[in-house]
């Protein structure tokens, strides 16, 4: 798989929900072309707020069926780096959005979200942040 594209829990939440179009039609043609990646801690998210049994065996089947990004020690150097700096300039984000844009920049690919506080990192590191906007629906 080349150019992998880290697809952010924001993005899966609206994809799962439907009627946001820009956000499903993004995910549908990264997930055709064997771009669309994941990781454990994203995988961790979206399980842990399923609404049932059923609803947890599907997502946990459709997603561990994605290329995974490990989370090597490599990652969290990098995260404990970021989180630092970032709290040294005054910008405050949740510790898994930290790892989270630590294993997208690690392994050298975009962010697919729609969460401001990537918008943030972004700002002050080398992430490749791809936000969705809002669509229409």
């Amino acid at each position: 798989m080349t150019e992998p594209v880290l697809v952010d829990t924001t993005i899966w939440i609206d994809f799962l929900r439907g009627g946001n179009e820009p956000v499903r039609d993004r995910v549908s043609v990264l997930v055709t072309a064997d771009k669309a990646a994941t990781a454990d801690i994203i995988i961790l998210e979206l399980l842990r707020g399923a609404r049932s049994r059923r609803e947890y065996r599907t997502l946990h089947q459709d997603l561990t069926a994605l290329p995974r990004l490990p989370l090597a020690a490599t990652v969290w150097e990098r995260a404990w780096g970021i989180g630092y700096d970032l709290r040294s300039k005054g910008v405050h984000v949740p510790t898994t959005d930290t790892i989270i844009a630590a294993l997208a920049i690690e392994h050298a690919c975009g962010l697919l979200h729609r969460d401001r506080h990537f918008d943030l990192i972004a700002g002050c590191t080398g992430l490749k942040a791809l936000r969705v906007e809002e669509g229409s629906g």
